[in-house]
């Protein structure tokens, strides 16, 4: 398993990320068994968002994680990124609907910590942004968790690369800490749109800010929900799929990726994830296993680096 260092956070990072969005106390002998296979492969990068588990926005996912790192007694093992503040979602949780605001991420933060166990988040990124609000007050509202210990480092899911530019100016300008990490949608393929309202995705330019600043990526959705082992042009079963990637040149880079594979006598799943991996800029690949034997399969891709050539090549550029 390769590492990467992300600013603050004083323990080595994965490139290969645990997701966790279908974990739940329910199923607590699946997930417990997923966590622990992730930890045995070397993986230290767990994710989780308040709005996670199964059912989604009761923060179940957290509550699990909360459990097992309990039981296992590994909180200092492992690199925890939690997520917080999609406007109006875990009324549950809260009371009320959340948003992007500097009272309501010290609130996620607290809900975080007490559902998982821990006095601390290795990061935690705000899960939306709203661009009608400034950055100032969010950026002080995060420096106080950083100075209270609640938190090491911050960042952004689903921030376009100009705010998260704004956020570290400011930042600068007023001697505080900025972001230390950006999660949008990142993949072999590249997407038509948004597969959500209000997500971003890793496109030309925003691959190019990241390679002058060095701000790692934490990709969600490193398979492309599926698009990467699936895709079929003659299925049209899965409407999301096929709004959001179902075009000439993805379906040609499957083509390649299978090419690849068997050049390098490794599977599809492994080189897509270390396409994430192998660019420019630091970058780790999320992966949402369904089991403890998908997570070996995803595992495989952290000892992978591409070539240059190798991503030119997936992308049709050799």
């Amino acid at each position: 398993m390769r590492y990467i260092s992300i600013e603050n956070v004083n323990k080595p990072a994965s490139v290969i990320g645990l997701g966790t969005m279908i974990f739940a106390p329910e199923k607590k002998d699946l997930s417990f068994s997923i966590l622990d296979a992730f930890l045995a492969a070397g993986g230290t990068f767990i994710d989780t968002a308040e709005i996670y588990g199964d059912p989604e926005q009761y923060g179940y996912s957290e509550t699990t994680i909360g459990m097992w790192l309990q039981q296992r007694g590994c909180r200092e093992q492992v690199v925890l990124q939690s997520k917080g503040c999609i406007p109006d979602t875990c009324q549950a949780l809260h009371g009320k609907g959340l948003s992007v605001s500097p009272a309501c991420i010290h609130e996620a933060i607290a809900g975080s910590l007490k559902r998982m166990g821990t006095d601390y988040l290795d990061i935690w990124l705000l899960h939306r942004d709203d661009p009608s609000v400034p950055v100032g007050p969010l950026v002080e509202a995060l420096n106080r968790e950083l100075e209270s210990g609640t938190i090491r480092a911050y960042g952004g899911s689903n921030w376009t690369t100009e705010r998260i530019q704004e956020a570290n100016d400011y930042a600068k300008a007023h001697g505080l800490v900025g972001m230390a990490a950006s999660s949008p949608l990142f993949c072999l393929a590249t997407p038509n749109e948004p597969f959500w309202p209000g997500t971003t995705y890793l496109d030309q330019d925003a691959k190019s800010w990241h390679e002058q600043s060095g701000l790692p990526v934490i990709a969600w959705s490193a398979l492309g929900r599926g698009f990467i082992k699936y895709g079929d042009p003659s299925d049209f079963s899965h409407p999301d799929l096929v709004r959001t990637f179902y075009n000439s040149s993805n379906f040609s880079r499957l083509n390649l990726l299978q090419e690849l594979s068997a050049q390098l006598h490794v599977t599809p799943a492994a080189i897509a994830l270390s396409y994430v991996t192998s660019q420019s800029f630091p970058g780790i690949a999320l992966t949402g296993p369904g089991s403890a034997d998908h997570v070996l399969d995803c595992a495989a891709a952290g000892d992978l680096l591409l070539t240059p050539e190798q991503l030119r090549y997936l992308e049709g550029q050799a």
